[in-house]
């Protein structure tokens, strides 16, 4: 039986672009900040970056070579090493279904906003006065717009603040008490935060049940998985060509954000904080080196299959160790950029309100669904600003979810070829099956399952993931054989530097078999750690809400779930051997549809086909 020839990018251009695509997503705008900011600051930028270059690069083109030499996905191309470990490909299938899951509500989430911006509601997030809001709801605008409204009225000027959807006189001490005794009680709300709150998630104050569907985000988590279907719908000739633009706009966008928010009033506080005053005492600390180390795998999105899946569209020659460096760039210049830009209009913020940016600094949907929102407001123009943000992140949101579709896809097509020639039915199948378990978001009680598979879907399990993919290449099939698949591709090294730094060289050898692996050990244990003393909570403060302890005990279920593929793999290729009456060290080698099987020896030896 003859199979279709698999299928390969347009251009060398189209596989970088679309690798930037997946790998730059929200994490650099959303969670770099927020990390910088519990680092302590700008200081953290020095592991960051070295951790991005010395670890998270190499780690990238293992990947990158990986996918390449293979032409394979992740479902099949470890099955071909050794298939005792084929598992190992579906767990990390499975770390990109979970993450997928939970990943398109924030592209359904920045839908509405945008929504909202076309039809001319943008003020909603900037108002107390919705019937979504309530008494505890303050705003520094609203009180502006009060003070403006009675010196109107009264023909002189008057101090002024809003409070329960009225304005009053500063003078007015009652219901200034009031007021005060009420926010100290449970702490004033702002606009932005209700309406994310209030109208976006309609959120149950607690999780004693569903609270039914919020018909809303249905509809926009339906069109989230719909764009996904569509985009791969003709596999990577169509996401290639989407890529000139998914990989592109975020950067024009984040420029002009990054020059309208550096002039803003203010922004010298955050710019202080992120770039000119590191604490560089923090260098000295562990724990900050392992979370620079935890977010480059994140943010490079290694050990997800992704990658992997991509690659195995190159020809054969294609320079991947070149574009793994230029993905390692483009990702940190948009964390550099993007956290100066956000930090910036934090500075702003924490001018206007009169707070420390301490009190304006927030992390995940807390900083891109109310503090930026409520931030992009106060500015002059804020429709078009606030246009210019949430287009960012949903494009940011929808490339990187390519990816994530494009891993499942291509599984399923390595794994049955039949499947294969059926590119956009399995494309609807699988978005519509993730699309229905994703439906549990779109509860009122959603987002507490948001932050559940948010803070469990890709824990620990990535680090095993990792771990195991870099003592698979290095130590069990072994670095010498894979150094030859690789001088395969690329050629020998023919100069000095190369021999060093090149894509065979000994600096890459050294990363593979030494520091990747160590760097995944000390990840895992204090992931692990933190997870056992994880204590799932939402909110701050009086509103702190401490979820049911089954929570944690789904959350683990979560995190587990993609390492049982390794037990489940080795059992049904252990069986398949045993059926065939095939020696059972054969489990243990190399498969002919490895691509340099010829190169090892089988002593005629008949190998189950991959």
């Amino acid at each position: 039986m003859t199979h279709k020839p698999r299928a390969q990018w347009g251009n060398k251009y189209q596989f970088i672009l679309t690798s930037i695509s997946y790998a730059v997503g929200l994490g650099n705008i959303w969670r770099f900040p927020a990390l910088v900011y519990e680092q302590k600051g700008g200081a953290f930028l020095i592991p960051y970056f070295i951790c991005s270059f010395i670890v998270g690069f190499p780690l990238l083109y293992m990947e990158l070579s990986l996918g390449q030499f293979a032409k394979a996905g992740p479902a099949v191309c470890y099955g071909r090493i050794r298939p005792i470990l084929q598992g190992l490909g579906w767990a990390m299938i499975t770390l990109s279904l979970l993450v997928s899951v939970y990943y398109n509500m924030i592209v359904a989430w920045s839908l509405i906003y945008i929504y909202m911006i076309l039809t001319g509601q943008s003020w909603r997030w900037s108002s107390c006065e919705n019937d979504f809001n309530t008494i505890f709801c303050s705003s520094g605008l609203e009180d502006a717009r009060c003070s403006e409204l009675l010196s109107r009225t009264l023909n002189h000027t008057v101090k002024a603040f809003f409070f329960n959807r009225t304005c009053y006189e500063s003078s007015n001490v009652h219901m200034r008490a009031i007021q005060s005794e009420l926010h100290a009680t449970l702490g004033a709300v702002s606009p932005a935060e209700e309406f994310f709150e209030n109208f976006i998630l309609e959120r149950n104050p607690t999780l004693d049940s569903l609270g039914g569907l919020n018909w809303k985000l249905v509809g926009a988590y339906f069109a989230a998985w719909t764009i996904t279907t569509l985009s791969l719908s003709q596999g990577v000739k169509l996401i290639g060509k989407l890529a000139y633009f998914t990989s592109t706009i975020p950067y024009i966008i984040i420029v002009i954000l990054f020059i309208r928010s550096v002039t803003l009033e203010g922004a010298m506080i955050g710019m202080d904080f992120y770039l000119f005053s590191p604490d560089l005492t923090t260098l000295y600390d562990l724990s900050t080196w392992r979370a620079a180390a935890t977010h480059v795998s994140y943010s490079l999105s290694v050990g997800f299959g992704g990658i992997l899946s991509l690659a195995s569209y190159n020809v054969k020659t294609h320079n991947c160790y070149r574009d793994a460096f230029l993905v390692t760039v483009a990702d940190a210049i948009m964390s550099l950029f993007g956290g100066t830009a956000v930090f910036s209009v934090l500075g702003f913020m924490s001018h206007q309100l009169e707070l420390p940016i301490s009190e304006v600094v927030q992390s995940g949907t807390g900083l891109a669904f109310v503090a930026y929102p409520e931030a992009l407001a106060r500015m002059p123009l804020s429709t078009v600003w606030s246009l210019l943000f949430f287009v960012m992140i949903w494009i940011l949101g929808v490339s990187t979810q390519f990816g994530y579709g494009e891993v499942i896809v291509t599984a399923l097509g390595d794994q049955f070829p039949f499947i294969a020639k059926h590119k956009f039915p399995t494309a609807i199948v699988c978005c519509f099956t993730l699309f229905c378990c994703g439906l549990i978001m779109c509860t009122r009680s959603g987002i507490y399952f948001f932050n559940i598979f948010n803070d469990y879907s890709s824990s620990f399990s990535l680090e095993i993931v990792l771990l195991l993919e870099a003592v698979l290449l290095c130590h069990i099939y072994g670095y010498t054989n894979y150094k030859l698949d690789i001088e395969e591709m690329f050629g020998k090294a023919k100069t000095k530097l190369a021999k060093i730094f090149g894509p065979s060289g000994i600096w890459i050898s050294i990363v593979w078999k030494y520091i990747a692996p160590t760097v995944a050990v000390i990840i895992f244990a204090f992931s692990l750690l933190t997870q056992i003393e994880n204590d799932l909570t939402y909110g701050k403060g009086a509103r702190l809400y401490r979820l049911p302890r089954w929570c944690i005990g789904f959350g683990w279920c979560i995190s587990i779930l993609p390492l049982i593929f390794l037990p489940i793999f080795a059992f049904y290729n252990f069986n398949k051997f045993k059926k065939r009456n095939m020696p059972l060290a054969e489990l243990f080698k190399v498969q002919p549809k490895w691509p340099s099987a010829n190169r090892h020896r089988f002593e005629g030896v008949e190998r189950t086909k991959f």
